[in-house]
């Protein structure tokens, strides 16, 4: 290339919408359409709306800086299918910060916060001020690099993490050498900013399946002692417990898969705690219904149809042979029962809690 010939810059595009506008908030409803149903916080504020607006076109990457007054932006399914526009929204605010909507809920989201959503899904923002750095990316840059896409919408990288910093300075250093970029060079850049964004997106969403597990692992401990602690309520049963954690049937029943389910958990917990207190002697003068009772078994007739299949042997028999086996100078343990294999190491357990809790 001659060297009397410059090379291609970024196309960039600036404006001012004020008081040279007949209705400005019109005009600046106008300009973010494709994006955002635009809305003042109040009727009020309607009265000499401003926005200043300067973009830098990057390509498959839009980077754009805008300030205005306090406002309301929502991107609903109307909006949406309306528009056909699908890309990600990757932005920052250097002041006020917004208020983020999404499926009914509320998220505040700071100064220096990086937020980013899907526009092919609804979202809504309100602001005391607009003041951000914001990159729309196109779909087919970005998906590619991501397992999941869905994993975009929504994600907010705190403004003191790692990789908040991380994007938040990449933002700014596209912006300041916006000017002196060629179109070739923007190319690059925009490769290089799917592959920033692709990076952080996959390690937040293994940072969030890690504490998803977490969470769960904490949830499943917790309902076991709440099973522990509440075995002897004959009302204690799935839809209790899915009420009282807030978490979905199929998730309880995920948990409790491995131990055939929640159902069959309590009910091994119950009949364990039975059998234990039918062999131990010292409660050799409790009736039989009375144990069952103590352990969450109202239907006495159904109860012992459980405890036979589980143990071999009705309630009545689980205590004579314990009494047999203590009048012989044995001791009642796995020895003295045909205990199915599954077995022992619940009893194990219990018995291990009923001792240290005497």
């Amino acid at each position: 290339m001659p060297h009397d010939v410059q090379p291609d810059r970024l196309p960039h595009l600036a404006a001012n919408i004020g008081a040279d506008y007949a209705d400005s908030f019109a005009a600046c409803r106008e300009l973010l359409a494709l994006m955002f149903e635009l809305d003042a916080s109040s009727p009020d504020g309607r009265a000499g709306y401003a926005m200043d607006f300067a973009l830098y076109d990057y390509g498959p990457i839009k980077l754009g800086m805008s300030r205005g007054p306090a406002s309301i932006m929502v991107r609903g399914p109307q909006l949406i299918a309306r528009t056909g526009v699908d890309q990600f929204h990757v932005q920052y605010y250097r002041s006020h910060g917004f208020v983020l909507t999404l499926d009914g809920a509320d998220q505040e989201v700071r100064p220096g916060d990086i937020c980013m959503l899907d526009l092919s899904r609804p979202a809504a923002l309100r602001t005391d001020g607009i003041d951000n750095l914001s990159a729309i990316v196109a779909r087919d840059l970005l998906s590619p690099l991501l397992a999941d896409a869905g994993d975009v919408h929504g994600l907010v990288l705190r403004r003191d993490s790692e990789a908040g910093v991380a994007v938040r300075e990449h933002l700014d250093e596209m912006w300041l050498r916006g000017p002196e970029l060629t179109v070739e060079q923007g190319l690059a850049w925009s490769r290089s900013t799917a592959a920033l964004l692709a990076g952080v997106v996959r390690a937040n969403t293994q940072s969030r399946a890690a504490t998803r597990a977490e969470l769960r692992r904490s949830q499943f401990r917790a309902i076991r002692r709440r099973i522990d602690r509440d075995i002897g309520d004959p009302d204690l049963g799935p839809a209790a417990l899915a009420g009282q954690f807030y978490v979905t049937r199929p998730t309880l029943y995920r948990m409790f898969e491995p131990y055939g389910g929640v159902g069959r958990y309590i009910l091994g917990r119950r009949l364990t705690g039975a059998f234990r207190d039918l062999s131990d002697p010292v409660l050799a003068r409790e009736p039989i219904a009375a144990v069952l009772r103590r352990w969450g078994f109202e239907n006495h007739t159904a109860a012992g149809r459980a405890f036979r299949a589980t143990f071999g042997m009705t309630p009545s028999a689980c205590r004579s042979q314990a009494l047999a086996v203590r009048a012989s100078g044995g001791a009642a343990g796995d020895a003295a029962f045909d205990i199915p294999s599954e077995v022992p190491a619940n009893i194990r357990a219990f018995q291990g809690r009923a001792a240290s809790n005497a």
